[in-house]
């Protein structure tokens, strides 16, 4: 995800976006078959299906600071806990020059690190991602596809915890388009189901079963990455932060 584009975008808004609807979608996909899904359920995160490094990541598949991120990541980042994923950012310095530690999980693209099960979502699918944002600011997690070089990366949700009733909803691919979705409540307060269509005519945001975006075609194919990055352009105040997930789910036609 490259920040400077997200703030051009929101820059040339001006504004919070409003989603250009097409006919309504009632809601998600969710009687579709699974294609894949970790509801983590066990007492680690399975290394089988998930690596912690990534080629969207230019240093050393680990770290990215080129991309406003101030963190590297870690597998002591993650735990599993009464069947959430919990991911955990520390001001611990885990690597010669980050003092940050965080999280990324990938199925794919994994610099020949794995996972061994490689999984891709595919146009056409619907990815669903139930979370609990952070509280604290500085902090930048994120559901996304990364194909290995970007060129349709799709966003099912970006946050930034500086500010708790806001969504960022982005298609990078040709054209794409972007919706800036302002909740009328605080977002870290409880639970939430961020989901998305990836095309292949248009790609659709959902926020807890209601249709809240709507932005142009998706075409190909990409890993399913998960993170919580340490945002460098408002550092965290505090030395330690997290967020959890409950389930994140892929299902198909």
């Amino acid at each position: 995800m490259s920040r400077t584009a997200l703030l051009a975008a929101v820059l040339i808004a001006g504004a919070t976006v409003a989603a250009p609807h097409a006919a309504a979608q009632d809601e998600p996909p969710t009687s579709w078959p699974i294609a894949f899904a970790d509801e983590f359920d066990g007492t680690e995160v399975d290394r089988g299906r998930w690596t912690i490094h990534s080629n969207a990541e230019a240093d050393n598949c680990l770290g990215n600071k080129g991309n406003q991120q101030l963190e590297w990541h870690t597998w002591n980042a993650l735990s599993v806990r009464e069947g959430k994923l919990v991911m955990t950012a520390r001001k611990d310095n885990p690597q010669p020059g980050y003092e940050w530690s965080s999280a990324l999980i990938t199925t794919a693209h994994g610099c020949g690190q794995g996972p061994a099960q490689e999984f891709q979502v595919r146009e056409g699918d619907y990815v669903e991602t139930r979370l609990k944002l952070p509280k604290e600011k500085g902090f930048w997690p994120s559901t996304w596809t990364w194909n290995g070089s970007g060129s349709n990366e799709q966003d099912t949700y970006e946050y930034f915890s500086d500010n708790p009733f806001r969504l960022y909803l982005t298609n990078h691919q040709g054209s794409g388009g972007q919706c800036v979705v302002t909740s009328q409540v605080d977002l870290t307060l409880d639970w939430h189901t961020i989901g998305q269509v990836l095309g292949p005519n248009e790609t659709v945001w959902f926020l807890d079963g209601k249709e809240v975006c709507r932005q142009g075609p998706f075409t190909g194919d990409g890993a399913l990455v998960l993170d919580m990055f340490v945002y460098s352009q408002i550092p965290p105040e505090v030395a330690e932060g997290s967020m959890e997930i409950d389930h994140v789910r892929v299902h198909r036609k």
